[in-house]
Protein backbone atom coordinates (compact mmCIF):
# COMPACT_ATOMS: atom_id res chain seq x y z
CA UNK A 1 0.00 0.00 0.00
CA UNK A 2 1.28 3.45 -0.94
CA UNK A 3 1.06 6.18 1.69
CA UNK A 4 1.04 9.71 0.36
CA UNK A 5 2.41 12.55 2.46
CA UNK A 6 0.45 15.43 0.97
CA UNK A 7 1.42 18.45 3.02
CA UNK A 8 3.39 19.28 6.15
CA UNK A 9 3.69 22.57 7.97
CA UNK A 10 3.12 24.48 11.20
CA UNK A 11 -0.64 24.73 11.60
CA UNK A 12 -0.73 26.95 14.70
CA UNK A 13 1.91 29.34 16.04
CA UNK A 14 1.62 31.63 19.05
CA UNK A 15 4.41 33.47 20.73
CA UNK A 16 5.01 35.96 23.51
CA UNK A 17 7.11 39.10 23.31
CA UNK A 18 9.24 39.98 26.33
CA UNK A 19 11.18 43.18 27.11
CA UNK A 20 14.66 43.28 25.62
CA UNK A 21 17.69 44.75 27.38
CA UNK A 22 18.24 46.72 24.16
CA UNK A 23 15.01 48.66 24.68
CA UNK A 24 15.53 52.38 25.20
CA UNK A 25 13.30 54.81 27.07
CA UNK A 26 12.23 56.19 23.68
CA UNK A 27 11.15 52.67 22.60
CA UNK A 28 9.02 52.27 25.72
CA UNK A 29 7.50 55.77 25.47
CA UNK A 30 6.57 55.28 21.82
CA UNK A 31 5.10 51.85 22.48
CA UNK A 32 2.99 53.02 25.43
CA UNK A 33 1.72 55.95 23.36
CA UNK A 34 0.52 53.42 20.76
CA UNK A 35 -1.30 51.49 23.49
CA UNK A 36 -3.07 54.68 24.61
CA UNK A 37 -4.30 55.27 21.04
CA UNK A 38 -5.53 51.69 20.72
CA UNK A 39 -7.26 51.82 24.12
CA UNK A 40 -9.17 54.90 22.97
CA UNK A 41 -10.44 52.95 19.95
CA UNK A 42 -11.24 49.96 22.17
CA UNK A 43 -13.45 52.16 24.35
CA UNK A 44 -15.30 53.38 21.24
CA UNK A 45 -15.75 49.76 20.10
CA UNK A 46 -17.20 48.80 23.50
CA UNK A 47 -19.62 51.74 23.35
CA UNK A 48 -20.79 50.82 19.85
CA UNK A 49 -21.17 47.16 20.78
CA UNK A 50 -23.33 48.09 23.76
CA UNK A 51 -25.49 50.14 21.39
CA UNK A 52 -25.75 47.13 19.03
CA UNK A 53 -23.80 48.94 16.31
CA UNK A 54 -21.18 47.56 13.93
CA UNK A 55 -17.67 47.73 15.41
CA UNK A 56 -15.79 46.39 12.37
CA UNK A 57 -15.07 49.89 11.08
CA UNK A 58 -12.98 50.78 14.14
CA UNK A 59 -9.54 50.13 12.70
CA UNK A 60 -6.00 51.34 13.22
CA UNK A 61 -3.65 51.73 10.25
CA UNK A 62 -0.06 50.49 10.39
CA UNK A 63 1.37 51.70 7.10
CA UNK A 64 -0.65 50.04 4.33
CA UNK A 65 -2.15 47.44 6.70
CA UNK A 66 -5.23 48.06 8.86
CA UNK A 67 -6.08 46.14 12.02
CA UNK A 68 -9.51 45.93 13.60
CA UNK A 69 -9.53 46.94 17.25
CA UNK A 70 -11.57 44.43 19.23
CA UNK A 71 -13.95 45.59 21.99
CA UNK A 72 -12.60 42.87 24.31
CA UNK A 73 -9.28 41.12 24.86
CA UNK A 74 -7.78 38.08 26.56
CA UNK A 75 -6.77 37.83 30.21
CA UNK A 76 -3.53 39.61 31.05
CA UNK A 77 -3.59 42.08 28.15
CA UNK A 78 -5.21 45.49 27.64
CA UNK A 79 -6.12 45.58 23.97
CA UNK A 80 -6.33 43.20 21.00
CA UNK A 81 -6.00 43.98 17.30
CA UNK A 82 -6.55 41.59 14.41
CA UNK A 83 -6.12 41.30 10.67
CA UNK A 84 -6.65 38.51 8.16
CA UNK A 85 -3.19 37.18 8.99
CA UNK A 86 -2.77 37.51 12.76
CA UNK A 87 -4.10 38.64 16.13
CA UNK A 88 -1.91 40.71 18.46
CA UNK A 89 -2.69 41.19 22.16
CA UNK A 90 -0.91 44.09 23.88
CA UNK A 91 -0.43 45.76 27.25
CA UNK A 92 1.64 48.67 28.51
CA UNK A 93 5.32 48.06 29.11
CA UNK A 94 7.24 48.90 32.28
CA UNK A 95 10.74 47.81 31.35
CA UNK A 96 12.40 47.83 34.80
CA UNK A 97 9.74 46.13 36.89
CA UNK A 98 7.72 43.86 34.63
CA UNK A 99 9.32 40.72 33.18
CA UNK A 100 6.02 39.18 32.04
CA UNK A 101 5.21 39.24 28.30
CA UNK A 102 3.85 42.54 27.01
CA UNK A 103 2.43 41.04 23.80
CA UNK A 104 1.01 37.79 22.48
CA UNK A 105 1.00 37.12 18.73
CA UNK A 106 -1.27 34.48 17.15
CA UNK A 107 -0.78 33.50 13.50
CA UNK A 108 -3.75 32.53 11.34
CA UNK A 109 -3.52 28.96 10.03
CA UNK A 110 -4.34 30.15 6.50
CA UNK A 111 -1.48 32.68 6.69
CA UNK A 112 1.03 30.01 7.75
CA UNK A 113 -0.12 27.59 5.04
CA UNK A 114 -0.24 30.21 2.32
CA UNK A 115 3.22 31.67 2.95
CA UNK A 116 5.05 28.88 4.75
CA UNK A 117 6.03 29.31 8.38
CA UNK A 118 9.51 30.76 7.73
CA UNK A 119 8.25 33.55 5.48
CA UNK A 120 5.25 34.20 7.74
CA UNK A 121 7.56 34.58 10.75
CA UNK A 122 9.87 36.95 8.84
CA UNK A 123 6.94 39.12 7.73
CA UNK A 124 5.39 39.30 11.19
CA UNK A 125 8.70 40.09 12.90
CA UNK A 126 9.37 42.88 10.40
CA UNK A 127 5.91 44.29 11.12
CA UNK A 128 6.42 44.12 14.90
CA UNK A 129 9.84 45.81 14.75
CA UNK A 130 8.62 48.56 12.45
CA UNK A 131 5.23 49.40 13.95
CA UNK A 132 5.02 47.98 17.50
CA UNK A 133 8.47 48.16 19.18
CA UNK A 134 11.94 47.86 17.69
CA UNK A 135 13.49 45.56 20.33
CA UNK A 136 11.98 42.49 21.97
CA UNK A 137 12.66 38.87 22.90
CA UNK A 138 10.45 36.09 21.51
CA UNK A 139 9.43 32.88 23.27
CA UNK A 140 7.04 30.46 21.59
CA UNK A 141 4.00 29.78 23.77
CA UNK A 142 2.28 27.22 21.52
CA UNK A 143 3.08 25.41 18.28
CA UNK A 144 1.21 22.73 16.29
CA UNK A 145 3.04 20.54 13.77
CA UNK A 146 0.83 18.79 11.23
CA UNK A 147 1.07 16.28 8.43
CA UNK A 148 -1.78 15.50 5.99
CA UNK A 149 -1.79 11.98 4.52
CA UNK A 150 -3.70 9.80 2.09
CA UNK A 151 -3.55 6.07 1.45
CA UNK A 152 -4.36 4.92 4.97
CA UNK A 153 -7.95 4.97 6.15
CA UNK A 154 -7.88 5.26 9.91
CA UNK A 155 -10.50 3.42 11.94
CA UNK A 156 -11.55 3.29 15.57
CA UNK A 157 -9.12 0.40 16.08
CA UNK A 158 -6.12 2.69 15.44
CA UNK A 159 -6.84 4.31 18.79
CA UNK A 160 -5.61 1.03 20.30
CA UNK A 161 -2.56 0.77 18.03
CA UNK A 162 -0.96 3.90 19.45
CA UNK A 163 1.75 3.25 22.03
CA UNK A 164 1.87 6.27 24.31
CA UNK A 165 2.35 7.21 27.95
CA UNK A 166 -0.44 9.76 27.67
CA UNK A 167 -3.20 9.25 30.24
CA UNK A 168 -5.79 11.70 28.93
CA UNK A 169 -6.95 9.90 25.77
CA UNK A 170 -10.32 10.37 24.13
CA UNK A 171 -12.16 9.93 20.89
CA UNK A 172 -12.53 13.00 18.73
CA UNK A 173 -15.55 14.61 17.15
CA UNK A 174 -16.44 18.28 16.87
CA UNK A 175 -20.06 17.59 17.75
CA UNK A 176 -20.68 14.86 20.27
CA UNK A 177 -17.37 13.18 21.27
CA UNK A 178 -18.04 9.88 19.53
CA UNK A 179 -15.87 7.84 17.24
CA UNK A 180 -18.37 8.22 14.44
CA UNK A 181 -20.32 11.00 12.75
CA UNK A 182 -23.16 8.95 11.33
CA UNK A 183 -21.23 5.97 10.01
CA UNK A 184 -18.03 7.90 9.26
CA UNK A 185 -15.00 7.68 11.55
CA UNK A 186 -13.74 11.08 12.72
CA UNK A 187 -10.61 10.53 14.78
CA UNK A 188 -9.25 10.74 18.31
CA UNK A 189 -7.03 12.77 20.59
CA UNK A 190 -4.32 11.52 22.96
CA UNK A 191 -2.57 13.55 25.64
CA UNK A 192 -3.48 16.81 27.35
CA UNK A 193 -3.28 20.55 26.68
CA UNK A 194 0.49 21.04 26.97
CA UNK A 195 1.33 18.01 24.82
CA UNK A 196 -1.12 16.06 22.69
CA UNK A 197 -1.73 14.35 19.38
CA UNK A 198 -4.84 14.86 17.26
CA UNK A 199 -5.68 12.46 14.46
CA UNK A 200 -8.80 13.28 12.48
CA UNK A 201 -10.51 13.25 9.10
CA UNK A 202 -9.61 16.62 7.57
CA UNK A 203 -11.78 16.10 4.49
CA UNK A 204 -14.89 15.70 6.61
CA UNK A 205 -13.95 18.72 8.75
CA UNK A 206 -13.76 20.88 5.61
CA UNK A 207 -17.26 19.74 4.60
CA UNK A 208 -18.54 20.94 7.98
CA UNK A 209 -16.48 24.15 7.97
CA UNK A 210 -15.97 25.37 4.37
CA UNK A 211 -13.85 28.31 5.57
CA UNK A 212 -11.04 25.78 6.21
CA UNK A 213 -10.96 24.68 2.57
CA UNK A 214 -7.86 26.83 1.88
CA UNK A 215 -5.73 23.80 2.70
CA UNK A 216 -7.03 22.00 -0.40
CA UNK A 217 -5.00 24.43 -2.52
CA UNK A 218 -1.87 23.17 -0.79
CA UNK A 219 -2.83 19.53 -1.32
CA UNK A 220 -3.27 20.15 -5.04
CA UNK A 221 0.41 21.05 -5.35
CA UNK A 222 1.13 17.35 -4.78
CA UNK A 223 0.64 15.37 -8.01
CA UNK A 224 -0.30 12.26 -5.96
CA UNK A 225 -3.36 13.97 -4.42
CA UNK A 226 -6.60 12.04 -5.10
CA UNK A 227 -9.78 14.12 -4.77
CA UNK A 228 -11.87 10.98 -4.32
CA UNK A 229 -10.07 9.85 -1.16
CA UNK A 230 -10.26 11.21 2.36
CA UNK A 231 -7.32 13.11 3.83
CA UNK A 232 -6.38 12.49 7.46
CA UNK A 233 -4.41 14.96 9.55
CA UNK A 234 -1.83 13.96 12.18
CA UNK A 235 -1.20 16.96 14.42
CA UNK A 236 0.96 17.46 17.49
CA UNK A 237 0.31 20.32 19.90
CA UNK A 238 3.09 21.56 22.19
CA UNK A 239 2.82 24.44 24.62
CA UNK A 240 5.59 26.27 26.44
CA UNK A 241 5.16 24.26 29.66
CA UNK A 242 6.14 21.16 27.67
CA UNK A 243 8.77 22.80 25.47
CA UNK A 244 10.75 24.29 28.35
CA UNK A 245 11.02 20.79 29.85
CA UNK A 246 12.70 19.44 26.71
CA UNK A 247 16.46 19.67 26.14
CA UNK A 248 18.56 19.29 22.99
CA UNK A 249 22.37 19.56 23.04
CA UNK A 250 22.17 21.07 26.52
CA UNK A 251 19.76 23.79 25.40
CA UNK A 252 16.22 24.03 26.73
CA UNK A 253 13.55 24.38 24.01
CA UNK A 254 12.51 27.70 25.46
CA UNK A 255 13.86 30.17 22.93
CA UNK A 256 12.33 31.18 19.62
CA UNK A 257 15.19 30.24 17.29
CA UNK A 258 16.16 26.96 18.98
CA UNK A 259 12.60 25.67 18.47
CA UNK A 260 12.27 26.69 14.82
CA UNK A 261 15.73 25.29 14.08
CA UNK A 262 14.80 21.90 15.57
CA UNK A 263 11.37 21.20 14.12
CA UNK A 264 12.70 17.99 12.55
CA UNK A 265 13.88 16.79 15.96
CA UNK A 266 10.67 17.85 17.69
CA UNK A 267 8.63 16.04 15.04
CA UNK A 268 10.74 12.91 15.49
CA UNK A 269 10.27 13.05 19.26
CA UNK A 270 6.49 13.39 18.84
CA UNK A 271 6.36 10.32 16.58
CA UNK A 272 8.26 8.39 19.27
CA UNK A 273 6.01 9.55 22.11
CA UNK A 274 2.83 8.73 20.12
CA UNK A 275 3.92 5.60 18.32
CA UNK A 276 1.65 3.81 15.80
CA UNK A 277 2.38 0.08 15.93
CA UNK A 278 1.69 -2.47 13.21
CA UNK A 279 -0.89 -4.59 15.07
CA UNK A 280 -3.54 -6.73 13.37
CA UNK A 281 -7.24 -5.88 13.65
CA UNK A 282 -7.68 -8.97 15.80
CA UNK A 283 -4.99 -7.91 18.26
CA UNK A 284 -6.26 -4.30 18.37
CA UNK A 285 -9.79 -5.57 19.01
CA UNK A 286 -8.61 -7.68 21.95
CA UNK A 287 -6.77 -4.66 23.38
CA UNK A 288 -9.93 -2.57 22.96
CA UNK A 289 -12.11 -5.04 24.87
CA UNK A 290 -9.36 -6.06 27.31
CA UNK A 291 -10.02 -9.73 26.65
CA UNK A 292 -8.16 -12.44 24.78
CA UNK A 293 -10.35 -14.64 22.60
CA UNK A 294 -9.34 -18.30 22.70
CA UNK A 295 -9.78 -20.76 19.85
CA UNK A 296 -12.84 -22.35 21.49
CA UNK A 297 -14.53 -18.93 21.64
CA UNK A 298 -14.08 -18.38 25.36
CA UNK A 299 -12.39 -15.24 26.64
CA UNK A 300 -9.91 -14.49 29.39
CA UNK A 301 -8.81 -11.08 30.73
CA UNK A 302 -5.94 -9.46 28.84
CA UNK A 303 -3.53 -8.22 31.51
CA UNK A 304 -1.71 -4.89 31.21
CA UNK A 305 1.66 -6.64 31.02
CA UNK A 306 0.40 -8.78 28.13
CA UNK A 307 -0.63 -5.61 26.27
CA UNK A 308 2.81 -4.11 26.91
CA UNK A 309 4.44 -7.20 25.47
CA UNK A 310 2.30 -7.00 22.34
CA UNK A 311 3.43 -3.42 21.75
CA UNK A 312 7.03 -4.39 22.48
CA UNK A 313 7.02 -7.28 20.00
CA UNK A 314 5.22 -5.31 17.28
CA UNK A 315 7.04 -3.31 14.61
CA UNK A 316 6.65 0.34 13.74
CA UNK A 317 3.72 0.95 11.39
CA UNK A 318 4.83 1.70 7.80
CA UNK A 319 2.82 4.94 7.86
CA UNK A 320 5.02 6.29 10.68
CA UNK A 321 8.07 5.42 8.57
CA UNK A 322 6.59 7.30 5.60
CA UNK A 323 6.15 10.50 7.62
CA UNK A 324 9.32 10.34 9.72
CA UNK A 325 10.81 13.52 8.22
CA UNK A 326 9.63 17.09 8.73
CA UNK A 327 9.63 18.82 5.33
CA UNK A 328 12.30 16.41 4.15
CA UNK A 329 14.59 16.72 7.18
CA UNK A 330 15.31 13.63 9.28
CA UNK A 331 15.77 13.75 13.04
CA UNK A 332 19.42 14.50 13.76
CA UNK A 333 19.51 14.98 17.53
CA UNK A 334 17.84 13.33 20.49
CA UNK A 335 15.51 15.51 22.54
CA UNK A 336 15.61 14.56 26.19
CA UNK A 337 13.44 15.41 29.14
CA UNK A 338 14.69 18.27 31.28
CA UNK A 339 17.08 16.77 33.83
CA UNK A 340 15.65 16.36 37.29
CA UNK A 341 17.43 18.41 39.94
CA UNK A 342 18.70 15.22 41.64
CA UNK A 343 21.28 15.01 38.87
CA UNK A 344 22.89 18.31 39.93
CA UNK A 345 22.92 19.31 36.25
CA UNK A 346 24.36 22.80 35.83
CA UNK A 347 21.47 23.63 33.52
CA UNK A 348 19.25 23.54 36.59
CA UNK A 349 21.63 25.87 38.42
CA UNK A 350 21.60 28.17 35.40
CA UNK A 351 17.80 28.45 35.33
CA UNK A 352 17.47 28.78 39.11
CA UNK A 353 20.02 31.60 39.22
CA UNK A 354 18.28 33.40 36.35
CA UNK A 355 15.00 33.09 38.25
CA UNK A 356 16.65 34.66 41.33
CA UNK A 357 17.99 37.58 39.28
CA UNK A 358 14.69 38.04 37.44
CA UNK A 359 12.69 38.18 40.69
CA UNK A 360 15.23 40.55 42.24
CA UNK A 361 14.99 42.80 39.18
CA UNK A 362 11.19 42.82 39.34
CA UNK A 363 11.24 43.77 43.04
CA UNK A 364 14.06 46.35 43.12
CA UNK A 365 14.06 47.59 39.53
CA UNK A 366 17.76 46.76 39.11
CA UNK A 367 20.32 44.03 39.84
CA UNK A 368 23.27 46.03 41.16
CA UNK A 369 25.68 44.23 43.54
CA UNK A 370 24.22 46.17 46.47
CA UNK A 371 20.72 45.03 45.46
CA UNK A 372 21.74 41.37 45.28
CA UNK A 373 23.48 41.65 48.64
CA UNK A 374 20.36 43.16 50.21
CA UNK A 375 18.20 40.41 48.69
CA UNK A 376 20.47 37.71 50.12
CA UNK A 377 20.43 39.32 53.57
CA UNK A 378 16.63 39.44 53.52
CA UNK A 379 16.52 35.77 52.47
CA UNK A 380 18.80 34.92 55.40
CA UNK A 381 16.67 36.90 57.89
CA UNK A 382 13.44 35.33 56.59
CA UNK A 383 14.84 31.79 56.85
CA UNK A 384 16.14 32.36 60.37
CA UNK A 385 12.79 33.77 61.49
CA UNK A 386 10.60 31.11 59.91
CA UNK A 387 12.70 27.96 60.23
CA UNK A 388 15.29 28.87 62.85
CA UNK A 389 17.93 27.63 60.43
CA UNK A 390 20.54 29.26 58.28
CA UNK A 391 19.93 29.27 54.53
CA UNK A 392 22.64 26.65 53.99
CA UNK A 393 21.11 24.38 56.65
CA UNK A 394 17.66 24.81 55.16
CA UNK A 395 18.86 23.97 51.64
CA UNK A 396 20.62 20.79 52.71
CA UNK A 397 17.70 19.81 54.92
CA UNK A 398 15.22 20.09 52.05
CA UNK A 399 17.47 18.07 49.77
CA UNK A 400 17.65 15.30 52.35
CA UNK A 401 13.85 15.32 52.61
CA UNK A 402 13.52 15.06 48.82
CA UNK A 403 15.83 12.07 48.68
CA UNK A 404 13.94 10.35 51.50
CA UNK A 405 10.60 10.84 49.72
CA UNK A 406 11.94 9.82 46.31
CA UNK A 407 10.28 6.66 45.00
CA UNK A 408 12.05 4.31 42.60
CA UNK A 409 9.52 3.24 39.99
CA UNK A 410 11.63 2.91 36.82
CA UNK A 411 15.20 2.16 35.81
CA UNK A 412 15.77 5.88 35.28
CA UNK A 413 14.66 6.52 38.86
CA UNK A 414 17.12 3.89 40.04
CA UNK A 415 19.94 5.78 38.31
CA UNK A 416 18.85 9.04 39.87
CA UNK A 417 18.73 7.43 43.30
CA UNK A 418 22.41 6.57 43.03
CA UNK A 419 23.15 10.30 43.26
CA UNK A 420 21.87 10.15 46.81
CA UNK A 421 25.01 8.31 47.88
CA UNK A 422 27.28 10.75 46.05
CA UNK A 423 25.49 13.59 47.75
CA UNK A 424 25.82 11.99 51.19
CA UNK A 425 29.51 11.22 50.78
CA UNK A 426 30.30 14.87 50.05
CA UNK A 427 27.78 16.70 52.19
CA UNK A 428 29.89 17.13 55.37
CA UNK A 429 32.66 18.79 53.37
CA UNK A 430 30.07 21.03 51.74
CA UNK A 431 28.63 22.04 55.10
CA UNK A 432 32.02 22.92 56.52
CA UNK A 433 33.17 24.84 53.45
CA UNK A 434 29.85 26.66 53.11
CA UNK A 435 29.73 27.67 56.76
CA UNK A 436 33.32 28.92 56.64
CA UNK A 437 32.85 30.95 53.47
CA UNK A 438 29.35 32.30 54.13
CA UNK A 439 29.55 33.02 57.83
CA UNK A 440 33.31 33.12 58.64
CA UNK A 441 32.79 30.82 61.57
CA UNK A 442 35.82 29.45 63.42
CA UNK A 443 33.88 26.27 64.15
CA UNK A 444 32.19 24.82 61.11
CA UNK A 445 29.33 23.07 62.91
CA UNK A 446 28.11 21.99 66.30
CA UNK A 447 27.75 18.26 66.86
CA UNK A 448 24.54 18.91 68.82
CA UNK A 449 22.99 21.03 66.07
CA UNK A 450 19.46 19.90 65.07
CA UNK A 451 20.38 19.73 61.40
CA UNK A 452 23.56 17.71 62.03
CA UNK A 453 21.59 15.21 64.10
CA UNK A 454 19.06 14.92 61.30
CA UNK A 455 21.80 14.39 58.74
CA UNK A 456 23.60 11.78 60.83
CA UNK A 457 20.35 9.81 61.03
CA UNK A 458 19.97 10.07 57.26
CA UNK A 459 23.61 9.09 56.76
CA UNK A 460 23.08 5.87 58.68
CA UNK A 461 20.12 4.99 56.46
CA UNK A 462 21.74 5.88 53.17
CA UNK A 463 25.19 4.29 53.26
Amino acid sequence: MQYVKLWQNIDTLKYHLYPSFSCTSQDVTGYNRLIDNLLSLKFQAQTKRNENKNVNNLQYAFGDTSFRVRPSTVKGFSVSIESADMTVHLKKLVITADQSPFSKVEFRASYLQRNGYMEAVRQVNRFLKKFIISNFTIKISEIHLQCDVQGYDFTALDFYRIKSRARNNRVYDEVDSRFMSGRKFQGFMMGSGDYLMRLYNKTNEIKKFPNKSFIETCWQTNSAYDRTKDVFRIEFQLRREKLKNMVIDGRVLDGFEVILNNLNNIWGRCLEDFNLRDLSDHSATEIMFGRKILKDGTTIPLEIEAIRQRFKRSSLHPLWQAIETFNGHFKTNVIEKFTKPFNTDFLYVHNAFKAFLSTTLSHYGNILPSTINDAMNRIEDYTQTKHELTVIQDVYSKRLDRFNKFEKTTLDDEKLYQNKHQFVNRVFDHIEQSFDLMYNWDVAYDANDYFIKKFQKFLGEAV
